[in-house]
């Protein structure tokens, strides 16, 4: 990330904008940024399309934004809803409201609250509060802890297209050191530590230490590796 010194982008209201590098992008209202952009920081505050790829040292979406190519950045905040149709790579993330990613996803920590739907997740801590159903066809990560959201839809939620239906993650494969699930559905979860809370639904479980399951959960296999 090679943001020029004391450039700074700035749209405010309407409008299109070119890319390149700067210390700072913002967009303050409904903005195209066309051409890649490496910048230090990323802020939108309303609703953004990027037509290329997006390196940033601190990308901070408060509103609605699409990244046409990938984005990589250190943190990445999402207040609202972030599509990205390339690749994701950060060393840390927070969302509240709605990620989307295409392409392949690495977040160092991720927490997230509300609804992602990406094809593979990697990370080293996941912790998702599920609000609406979520998608992940991969997921692996030295912890991942899963929980559905006890609270009601606040902040940009409220204004997010998020149906009323269950708090639920879907996965094809799930794995990880240590694995806590609430509310997922899988056909497959791979740990050293793994324990199977209220509302699963997981096709089988391979463990090497440790196995764990509520009386609400439901799990067609459970194996110990050795």
């Amino acid at each position: 990330m090679n943001s020029d010194t004391g450039r700074e982008i700035r749209l405010a209201g309407i409008g299109t904008v070119e890319g390149g590098r700067a210390e700072r992008t913002i967009i303050d209202g409904m903005g195209k940024v066309t051409g890649d952009l490496d910048s230090g920081a990323v802020i939108v505050n309303g609703q953004a399309t990027f037509k290329g790829s997006v390196q940033a040292e601190h990308a901070e979406i408060n509103g609605l934004a699409g990244i046409h190519g990938g984005l990589r950045t250190k943190k990445c905040r999402v207040e609202g809803k972030l599509t990205v149709e390339e690749s994701l790579e950060a060393d840390e993330a927070a969302v509240n409201g709605s990620l989307t990613v295409h392409g392949p996803c690495r977040i160092g920590r991720l927490l997230s609250h509300g609804k992602l739907q990406l094809d593979a997740l990697n990370g080293d801590e996941i912790r998702l509060e599920l609000q609406g159903g979520s998608s992940i066809r991969e997921l692996s990560a030295r912890f991942i802890q899963t929980k559905a959201s006890s609270s009601d839809l606040h902040g940009w939620q409220k204004l997010l297209p998020l149906p009323a239906i269950q708090n639920r993650l879907l996965a094809q494969t799930i794995e990880g050191e240590e694995i806590v699930l609430e509310h997922v559905t899988a056909s497959l979860v791979r740990g050293v530590k793994v324990r199977i809370g209220p509302g699963c639904e997981i096709g089988r479980v391979e463990y090497t230490e440790q196995f764990e399951r509520h009386a609400d959960a439901r799990v067609d296999s459970e194996v110990r590796l050795t």
